[in-house]
């Protein structure tokens, strides 16, 4: 009975709410808007003298019945404006690697991959693998969450124990910036821009990673030099060259 109460009650505020807004009301509106809020009252009374409701049990109601009318989730859209565009897919590729001295390490293949998923609470998996010219695989799951509330870079966890986290930010409509940062020190280890761009080939990610060096050293270590396309076939697949 009391949710058959909140619907009803839920029909009357949305009635009476909607008179007032985005207006300054003409006589005639406010002739209406007074009519309107007369009835509401009436209908309140009445339900409330039929289920001998107090004066606090119907505004604990109306509490209830307002917050489920103006709060609603955030879509993945708009948490996630970039990644939402890309998320559920895997994306492989490969990857030119450049020296602290800005020279292409032409014998240094590495090939990998990353996926973005968003749960249907807004969770956000980042997955990722590199694997090495020896054919060992390094992979990494990190987790995370932005609320509405939240502004900036998100903090993203390993799944697994583990001493680095990302710290990770969308540029709208097309790029994701990423620090990845140690958990002890707070220093920056990487920073990372991946971009979704549209070529001849379709849909691609191109990413540049930049390798943090030590205090005293080179301030750049190294470069990644990323392109992925999507994979199909939702596995690891050989490496594709740049064009």
């Amino acid at each position: 009975m009391i949710s058959s109460v909140m619907i009803y009650l839920s029909a009357l505020l949305l009635t009476c709410s909607s008179f007032g807004l985005g207006f300054s009301p003409s006589p005639l509106r406010s002739a209406a808007l007074q009519s309107t809020v007369r009835r509401c009252i009436v209908n309140i009374n009445v339900v409330r003298t039929q289920l001998h409701m107090s004066v606090e049990d119907e505004a604990d109601i109306l509490i209830d019945v307002q917050k489920s009318a103006t709060i609603s989730p955030q879509s993945a859209s708009t948490l996630y404006p970039v990644i939402s565009k890309i998320a559920g897919k895997e994306w492989t590729g490969s990857c030119r690697y450049v020296n602290a001295n800005l020279e292409h390490a032409t014998n240094l293949k590495l090939v990998g991959g990353v996926k973005y998923e968003i749960s249907d609470e807004n969770k956000l998996t980042l997955s990722s693998f590199l694997t090495f010219p020896n054919g060992q695989t390094r992979q990494v799951v990190m987790e995370g969450e932005r609320t509405a509330e939240e502004s900036g870079a998100m903090t993203l966890n390993p799944v697994e124990d583990g001493p680095i986290i990302m710290k990770l930010s969308e540029v709208a409509p097309d790029t994701i910036l990423i620090n990845e940062v140690e958990k002890e020190s707070g220093k920056i280890i990487m920073t990372s821009s991946i971009t979704r761009v549209q070529t001849m080939r379709g849909t691609e990610l191109v990413g540049a990673s930049h390798e943090v060096g030590e205090v005293g050293k080179d301030a750049i270590e190294g470069h990644q030099l990323w392109r992925m396309m999507e994979n199909i076939d939702q596995k690891v697949v050989s490496s594709r060259e740049f064009e």
